[in-house]
């Protein structure tokens, strides 16, 4: 696997995803005196790459481990760490729940032909753990609804409950001094769904609420690069667009695919036709 780790502020680093078996981007946070974690990662292995870069730059002892959302990539290497783990009340309801799970490769696989897994999920979780024998999941310790603010020394991390259509329980981490936010996998889509959907009561929204936040920079889930303010801004005008357009016109895709072209004033390019498909599914 490969990954780097980088300081993106005055007090947070961020460590690179690697796509090839779905592992996230981790988040630390330092003040001056602990650190928090955003996300454990996805097996103990991943984990222990982020602790070791921890090490090796010096940087305060963790002292929170902050799980975004239910999602195994995600969660899957709380055992690695001797943190309290904080996550939102509904996170840890479901994350308890999954801890008692048999993740053997049947089971995986009797849970995505029962529609309760999807076959993505399940083939990145073999990749990452082919051997799940001596897998041990910790559920969140500390559970909260709303926000919570936690003080670093120096830094503070606020902690909102935002959902979205990706994950109902998903929080995300906004460092207030340093104008950073780790949104993780909440502005994704619906990968659950058949087919996969973007719902314009969540989705708007909540991009509504990324922008008004007090921040320069964001960190998505799977990205390797920050993304500016600028980016989320072009990249919420484009979701609103497809939004409007479905709302307008309902589920006759070549009808809204021709309100986007005349909108627009040329051809949709993929990215906007990908959009229109997402909005079209959650119709």
């Amino acid at each position: 696997m490969t990954h780097t780790f980088q300081q993106a502020a005055a007090h947070v680093y961020w460590l690179t995803p690697d796509s090839a078996t779905d592992r996230p981007l981790l988040g630390v946070i330092a003040g001056a005196h602990s650190a928090l974690i955003v996300d454990a990662g996805n097996s103990p292995a991943h984990a222990h790459v982020l602790l070791e870069h921890i090490n090796a730059a010096r940087l305060p002892a963790p002292r929170y481990l902050v799980i975004t959302h239910w999602h195994w990539d995600h969660w899957f290497a709380t055992a690695a760490y001797t943190l309290p783990t904080v996550a939102h009340i509904t996170t840890q309801r479901i994350l308890a729940a999954q801890a008692t799970w048999d993740w053997s490769d049947a089971a995986l696989d009797a849970r995505v032909a029962q529609g309760v897994e999807i076959a993505f999920c399940r083939d990145m979780l073999k990749a990452e753990l082919p051997d799940r024998r001596a897998l041990v999941l910790r559920a969140p310790d500390i559970a909260f609804d709303g926000t919570l603010e936690i003080d670093l020394g120096g830094v503070t991390c606020r902690l909102i409950h935002v959902g979205g259509d990706h994950a109902a329980d998903s929080i995300i981490v906004h460092v207030l001094e340093d104008r950073v936010v780790f949104l993780s996998d909440c502005r994704y889509d619906d990968i659950y769904a058949t087919p996969r959907r973007y719902t314009t009561a969540q989705a708007v929204p909540l991009f509504t609420r990324l922008l008004a936040l007090e921040a320069d920079v964001y960190f998505g889930g799977h990205e390797a690069e920050p993304i500016s303010r600028a980016a989320l801004a072009a990249e919420a005008e484009q979701l609103y667009l497809a939004s409007a357009v479905v709302t307008q016109i309902g589920a006759d895709r070549d009808a809204v695919l021709a309100e986007l072209q005349q909108r627009l004033g040329h051809a949709p390019d993929a990215e906007a036709v990908e959009l229109a498909d997402l909005f079209l599914a959650g119709w």
